[in-house]
């Protein structure tokens, strides 16, 4: 499972297309299948930007110039996927997302300032339901090793649903 964007697919807020080179790498070992939590919300491409804010004590998504809650959103959207989405063998998630984001999304307080980071709320999800060794960003995968890793793990995975090992 992939961030859809970092395949070059149209679906980022501000519809830029980027392409992660070890993303792409990757898809020439692994089967990769693209989702973008924020599209399946709803959201359209270019859309306004949304943030992790700190709202009582708790980690909110929210529109960044509207102010629109939507966490309850993310959150039925994180159920109801990762309950149908079958057996994953990892995922790579955008790095800094407020959806996807492994540790680094921005969290800010009611004023607009950055007080910390955190997992985005589609990571957030992943992270309970699979544990951290099936999760890395683009970031990470730049690193040969964590690259090199990532993948043998994820086709080790797929060799033992096949009956190799």
């Amino acid at each position: 499972m992939v961030s859809r964007c970092l395949l070059g697919e149209r679906c980022r807020y501000d519809g830029e297309v980027i392409r992660n080179a070890a993303v792409v790498r990757m898809g020439a070992l692994v089967e990769l299948v693209p989702v973008c939590p924020e599209v399946e919300i709803g959201l359209g491409v270019p859309r306004e930007p949304i943030d992790v804010v700190l709202v009582a004590g708790r980690c909110r998504l929210v529109g960044r110039s509207s102010g629109r809650d939507l966490t309850a959103r993310m959150e039925g959207f994180c159920r109801g996927f990762l309950e149908t989405v079958g057996e994953v063998r990892g995922f790579v998630l955008k790095a800094r997302s407020p959806s996807c984001g492994v540790g680094d999304a921005v969290v800010l307080d009611g004023k607009g300032e950055a007080v910390g980071s955190t997992d985005g709320l589609f990571a957030e999800a992943v992270l309970r339901r699979y544990g951290r060794e099936l999760v890395e960003t683009e970031v990470s995968l730049e690193d040969p090793t964590v690259f090199s890793r990532f993948v043998a793990a994820v086709q080790a995975r797929v060799a033992r649903r096949r009956g190799v090992v």
